[in-house]
């Protein structure tokens, strides 16, 4: 978890400057979400942390992160609490975005608000759940990885956890080019907001993991195969690069 605070911090406080420095002087970031949140990270073969989100799973009562800056469209109907979670806080580490990331993830997507470690004595305490679940090793090297690559591991895990613990649907607040690309591979979040300013121009996604898994199991039975496995691969079954 050190390296997901770490992460949090270099990126959304002093890469992007999304949130004052000056208020986290340990170098790590949090916020009240963070004690109902599963948080995942992706590791190379060596031990660096290659990127992360948190998974936030609200019970009744508690909000959600895009209920601070989004609301979703008139005809839009929430799913019931412990069905429904929102991914939040998605980076991929600076050293292991490919150049075309840098347009196509341009990180302003901002989904939720920040995930952490807590400190101080009036600070909630994360149970272990939360930071041990979702944690995985995401292959290949450093050298040899590439931002979808990543996007793709870290959406395994969330699909993984999500399947073994009742979560049905997905929201995440992010930029067009991303929902594109994961639409690519089948995997497809339906608009439920307008386009609002956070930190850039996001839209509200809902996914319904169901739907994800006909599409899958119709278009790329390969990839679903991959997703369902109890163990990770040493590879990504990409989608063919005439498919899209």
């Amino acid at each position: 978890m050190d390296l997901v605070h770490a992460l949090r911090y270099r990126v959304y406080c002093k890469e992007k400057g999304f949130l004052d420095a000056a208020k986290y002087p340990d170098g790590v970031e949090y916020d009240s979400f963070d004690s109902y949140s599963v948080h995942i990270a992706a590791y190379d073969r060596h031990g660096a942390i290659a990127g992360t989100l948190r998974l936030v799973i609200p019970k009744e009562g508690q909000p959600f992160p895009f209920e601070h800056f989004c609301t979703p469209f008139p005809d839009h109907e929430m799913p019931p609490k412990g069905t429904v979670a929102e991914i939040s806080r998605l980076i991929i580490a600076p050293e292991f975005r490919v150049k075309d990331d840098q347009r196509e993830f341009s990180f302003r997507e901002s989904i939720g608000q920040v995930a952490s470690r807590w400190r101080g004595g009036s600070k909630p305490q994360l149970s272990m759940d939360a930071h041990t679940q979702g944690f995985t090793r995401v292959a290949p090297a450093a050298e040899e990885s590439t931002s979808p690559r990543i996007l793709l591991g870290l959406f395994r895990k969330v699909y993984r956890f999500s399947k073994v613990n009742g979560i049905i649907y997905v929201y995440a607040a992010m930029e067009a080019p991303l929902a594109r690309m994961l639409r690519r591979y089948q995997i497809v979040f339906h608009r439920v907001s307008p386009s609002v300013d956070y930190y850039g121009p996001v839209t509200l996604y809902i996914a319904n993991l169901l739907e994800v898994e006909r599409r899958l199991a119709a278009a790329n039975p390969e990839l679903l195969r991959w997703m369902q496995k109890s163990r990770p691969s040493k590879s990504v079954p990409l989608m063919p690069a005439d498919q899209s």
